[in-house]
């Protein structure tokens, strides 16, 4: 019993972990010239939305990562937003970026400090694991 209450609460670790997330702006044609997208976050992130010229390429996402592939070249207009509780303060990044062909373009983008509500929760969460965790084993 003690080994199966153990090994629950490690895999609790690994639960919901952030994903790299790859999409196509559009399916390619014959003669046009494309380029590639990665937007980059500083650290993973829940609720990422992501717009290419308005149109949405990322929906909702937790990740660190997205790859944009298949956007024709020339300056297209990205919008990063991103809104969670865990954060001081939402997340709105509007760039222009210039696409050549067969080049990755990459933004950056840093995530702001985590909130005083996400800190007492993680303290919370922790407190709640261990106890019941010494409870079972011992």
């Amino acid at each position: 019993m003690k080994k199966i209450i153990i090994l629950f609460t490690v895999s609790l670790l690994f639960v919901g972990c952030a994903k790299d997330f790859y999409t196509n702006f559009k399916s390619p044609a014959e003669g046009e010239e494309y380029g590639s997208l990665i937007v980059r976050f500083s650290s993973p992130i829940k609720d990422v939305n992501i717009t290419v010229n308005g149109n949405l390429v990322a929906e909702d996402k937790f990740t660190e990562r997205v790859q944009v592939n298949n956007i024709p070249v020339g300056q297209h207009a990205v919008n990063v937003i991103a809104s969670s509780w865990e954060l001081k303060h939402d997340i709105n990044v509007k760039e222009s970026v210039d696409i050549q062909p067969n080049e990755t373009q990459t933004v950056l983008v840093q995530i702001p400090p985590k909130s005083t509500g996400f800190w007492i929760y993680q303290a919370a969460i922790y407190l709640a694991t261990f106890s019941a965790t010494y409870y079972l084993v011992y």
